[in-house]
């Protein structure tokens, strides 16, 4: 007897796979095929500074990557310990458990130098990127209605983007960095009336605190990236929804955008972005070393670094003195 055959397959035709089966139960139930297909061919200019703003966007993904694998190896601690590593210049000094664990990650474990440099430099194209497209958004008037809102969101992204750059950047607790917190204490304590409040506040007390390293630590790995995660989320989901801006000229007008599709197109060109950006980073980090904790020591209220100087994400403070 033979089997009967199923109605809804044709004669000659191969069946549905798995996972067939499985994309369309969902299709029919959420209606998501549509959806993804209007995704797909969503289009996206073809001028290149259109690309900034996805250079800034590829920098913090190499951020959060460099910065997990960090995080395994930092001690965010400021008591005292002796240190007994492989660096004989301080071995049997007395430093702090925060800057034993910097020197420790940067010449015991494998790649620890390296994901601190690479650290190091995606933060100043982070946020250099950001600043170069703020200015193509307000140079090209991209800012008026109804995207205020999203340049707000923008300028907001980069107010968060200076204070992991500051956060992280005093985590070393070396005298360079300590020298720069203690820049920042007395920026805090300039502001009026309210100064003195805020920076015992901050720091837990009178400057230098312990407790200062732990607060840093917990702003730069969890209170600000989740806030920055959310403003990007919320930034590209507005320039989604409200359709690219794009220059005058040919084809192009207020209604329409001109360029690639986002699949295949602007999908392949995103992805080569990314390892370009990649690939520039890391020669560079080779190059040129950033932030040598080690021949700076442990950081002494009493004692300034030469080149102490702001980094170009709080270059204005030192330009405004």
């Amino acid at each position: 007897m033979t089997q009967p055959r199923d109605p809804g397959t044709r004669r000659g035709e191969p069946e549905d796979t798995e996972l067939e089966r499985l994309v369309g139960w969902v299709d029919r139930r959420t209606g998501a095929a549509s959806i993804l297909r209007g995704a797909m061919r969503k289009i996206f200019p073809d001028h290149w500074t259109f690309l900034i703003g996805e250079i800034a966007l590829f920098a913090f993904v190499i951020l959060v990557a460099t910065g997990t694998f960090l995080t395994f190896f930092y001690t965010p601690d400021g008591r005292t310990v002796t240190y007994d590593g492989h660096y004989p210049t301080l071995r049997g000094a007395e430093v702090s458990a925060a800057y034993d664990s910097v020197i420790r990650l940067s010449l015991e474990v494998q790649a620890g130098l390296l994901m601190r440099q690479v650290h190091h430099w995606a933060a100043l194209v982070f946020l250099g990127a950001i600043a170069a497209h703020l200015a193509r958004i307000f140079f090209t008037g991209a800012f008026r209605r109804p995207r205020e809102l999203n340049w707000l969101i923008g300028l907001g992204l980069l107010t968060l983007a200076l204070g992991e750059g500051i956060t992280g950047y005093s985590l070393p607790d070396d005298l360079l960095s300590g020298t720069g917190l203690r820049i920042i204490n007395a920026v805090v304590l300039s502001v009026p009336f309210a100064g003195p409040w805020l920076a015992s506040l901050l720091f837990g007390g009178e400057f230098p605190t312990p407790e200062i390293l732990t607060r840093l630590f917990i702003f730069h790995i969890m209170l600000l990236p989740a806030l920055l995660i959310g403003g990007i989320l919320t930034h590209l989901g507005l320039v989604w929804l409200q359709q690219h801006t794009q220059y005058r000229g040919g084809r192009t007008r207020e209604d329409n955008v001109v360029g690639l599709a986002f699949w295949p197109g602007q999908v392949f060109r995103s992805t080569g972005l990314f390892f370009l950006v990649a690939a520039v980073i890391g020669p560079v980090t080779r190059l040129m070393q950033l932030n040598p904790a080690g021949l700076y020591g442990r950081y002494h209220h009493y004692a300034a670094s030469v080149p102490s100087q702001p980094d170009c994400d709080v270059g204005v403070l030192e330009c405004s003195a």
